[in-house]
């Protein structure tokens, strides 16, 4: 069975021109079989037919796959120290310590938590603004 070829890039390429970089396809491909070829697999004077994604196999079809795709950055973002959860969950028990007596050097998770355990040590809340326990 002939394969009606569905062009992709493989390839790029890259040539100096003027001084300046410009980008050409160098190895042209088909997403349906192993064809490569350095002239596009289609004929470029006509006009561009969208592919039917309606009979395709979701797991093997990467258009398919591609339309579910939702881009964030998330909490992944590096810009952000930390994400929104672990931020307000620091707030959160800074405050109850707080509420408690219990006065921690900084909202810094780790501060707090070391304040907290130092305070149920000693059973008084620990202030650390003067390293000293309240009565």
């Amino acid at each position: 069975m002939a394969c009606d070829h569905v062009s992709k890039v493989v390839k790029f390429g890259y040539k100096l021109i003027d001084g300046n970089l410009e980008s050409y396809v160098e190895v042209w491909g088909c997403t349906k079989c192993d064809v490569t070829s350095p002239e596009p697999l289609y004929d470029p004077s006509q006009d561009f037919v969208a592919v039917d994604h309606t009979k395709c196999d979701p797991e093997t079809c990467f258009g398919c796959k591609a339309k579910g795709l939702q881009l964030s950055t998330g909490d992944a973002n590096g810009r952000r120290t930390m994400s929104a959860k672990a931020y307000d969950g620091e707030l959160k028990a800074y405050s109850d310590a707080v509420r408690q007596g219990i006065e921690p050097a900084t909202t810094n998770m780790k501060d707090i938590q070391d304040a907290v355990k130092l305070s149920n040590l000693a059973g008084k809340a620990f202030d650390s603004t003067d390293n000293s326990f309240k009565d």
